[in-house]
């Protein structure tokens, strides 16, 4: 009788803990990663987030530059005043979202960015 509940106890913990464990996008390293797409769709409920992707453009400003970081859901611009990774490269960030607003001729055409805080891993893209 001990057994058995001992039996259905542990069963349930692992369930749980798998349930739990297995339904986020965190890294080996703990950090949740969000998506691309959610946050330029949901924009407003983000302060700091982390993003994963790949570099597809960059582009030089005077003090900083941008990049274009994309995931399966989408893309986003991210801001740095750091050296921007090489269009390919894999990379994981941590940044503050942000809106720029550009009301023209009464239509809201405003853009969600990425501030970057820190370049967390570059990757190196795999071989084939």
């Amino acid at each position: 009788m001990m057994l058995a509940k001992t039996f259905k106890i542990t069963t349930l913990a692992i369930l749980l803990g798998g349930l739990l464990g297995g339904c986020d996008n965190s890294t080996p390293f703990g950090i949740r990663v969000s998506r691309i797409g959610d946050v330029k769709g949901n924009w407003e409920k983000y302060s700091t987030v982390y993003l994963e992707g790949q570099v597809r453009k960059r582009v030089p400003f005077l003090d900083s530059s941008a990049y274009l970081l994309e995931d399966d859901s989408g893309n986003i611009w991210v801001v740095t005043t750091a050296t921007p990774p090489n269009e390919g490269e894999p990379v994981m960030i941590k940044g503050q979202v942000k809106y720029q607003s550009i009301p023209i001729s009464g239509q809201e055409l405003g853009e969600v960015y990425i501030l970057e805080q820190k370049q967390l891993e570059q990757k190196q893209p795999e071989q084939k």
